[in-house]
């Protein structure tokens, strides 16, 4: 019996008013359909497009993700569902999933689904778990308390913090301290946090534990002292690496980009800074300037977090009501220049959805308004990928 389920839904398209039908995911097993799970990673799972004009938005229906492997459940509510309405859905897709594993196959973990705000939102855990695998891996060497280097030299972080955990007086912490800068950091902090996470899930409860000394005494040493530049015979960095520049594009929130700089400490290298600077101009010169005040945007935050300065988070939610609000091409591109999330597919979904729910509600001005200023974004966004 097959875990994944998919469910037709009857659609009436906010754009031209068109009826259809179109299939879902309701239930989604990683093991069953690993082709849809890439969709959902991508952000094009249910998308859904009208027969009659084309146009394509996320259908409104809830979502329950299923990783045996991983031992994890998550469930998604449709935005904007009342919680007492997205807790019988969770329901009803929660006795259907547990119906169709076997008994001898049932384990624990079916009763501790995660709550993810959308389809999105279970995305962006997947994709930490990623990180938190490919961050395992490179952190092997720290399975014993004193271990010993690897053949490949690990990244500055995870010497410094092997180093640390190596010493035994506070001679040795002070040196430790002064040979790697970079422990003090303002990104240290999460990056340990997320060491911790995958001792604990690797079931390494010393390893665990001793990183949680560890940031404890960062942070106290950090207290102690302002955070110091690191010296000038440091390496400089020539070059960013093609997927570290991929995850500083792809943060879209101050949290976002504090967890990419923790899992990339490169990037608060200030050699980081000038390259940044440099690939902005190189951007500029080719024409596409949306793309490099986006740019320009993360290169400012990151150097506020190279500074422990804490920058002001910007919700989707304020972006979508800038834009809806915004009249006229200057004050639509002021607002482009401020919201750069905007040209992500999480707000193109969310502007279909408002689409869709001022139409049912009766409000067919704001509706239209919603989706001509979708379509506008998809052309710019065409437009800057031409």
């Amino acid at each position: 019996m097959p875990i994944a389920v998919q469910k037709q839904v009857q659609l009436n398209c906010p754009t031209c008013g068109a009826d259809f039908a179109a299939l879902v995911w309701v239930i989604l097993d990683a093991q069953e359909q690993p082709a849809a799970v890439e969709a959902l990673l991508r952000g094009d799972l249910n998308m859904i497009y009208c027969p009659s004009c084309g146009a394509g938005g996320l259908a409104k229906e809830p979502l329950l993700f299923h990783d045996a492997q991983a031992r994890r459940v998550i469930f998604a509510p449709p935005p904007g569902t009342a919680e007492y309405e997205w807790r019988d859905q969770f329901r009803d897709l929660s006795t259907a999933l547990v119906n169709a594993i076997p008994e001898a196959q049932r384990r624990p973990y079916l009763a501790e689904a995660e709550i993810a705000q959308d389809l999105a939102g279970i995305a962006r855990r997947l994709h930490r778990a990623q990180q938190r695998r490919a961050l395992a891996e490179t952190s092997r060497p720290f399975t014993a308390m004193t271990p010993p280097l690897p053949k490949a030299a690990p990244p500055p972080l995870l010497l410094a913090v092997q180093t640390l955990l190596a010493a035994n007086t506070p001679e040795e912490l002070a040196q430790v301290l002064t040979a790697h800068p970079v422990l003090l950091a303002p990104a240290t902090d999460p990056a340990l946090a997320e060491l911790t996470t995958v001792a604990v899930e690797q079931g390494d409860s010393a390893l665990a534990e001793s990183l949680r000394e560890v940031r404890a005494f960062l942070v106290r040493m950090r207290a102690a002292r302002p955070v110091t530049p690191e010296p000038a015979d440091t390496p400089e960095i020539t070059a960013i690496p093609p997927g570290v520049f991929q995850a500083l594009l792809a943060a879209q929130s101050n949290a976002e980009l504090t967890e990419v700089a923790a899992l990339y400490p490169l990037l608060l290298h200030p050699t980081a800074d000038r390259l940044l600077t440099a690939q902005v101009e190189l951007v500029l010169d080719e024409g596409y300037e949306r793309l490099a005040h986006a740019l320009e945007e993360r290169r400012e935050a990151l150097a506020q977090l190279r500074q422990g300065t804490r920058v002001e988070a910007t919700t989707l939610d304020e972006a979508i009501e800038a834009l809806l609000h915004a009249r006229g091409k200057e004050a639509f591109a002021e607002v482009l220049d401020r919201y750069p999330m905007l040209f992500e597919a999480a707000a193109l979904q969310a502007l279909w959805q408002f689409a869709t729910e001022a139409r049912a509600s009766g409000d067919a001005e704001q509706a239209h308004h919603a989706i001509a200023c979708r379509e506008l974004l998809l052309r710019i966004r065409d437009g800057l990928a031409d």
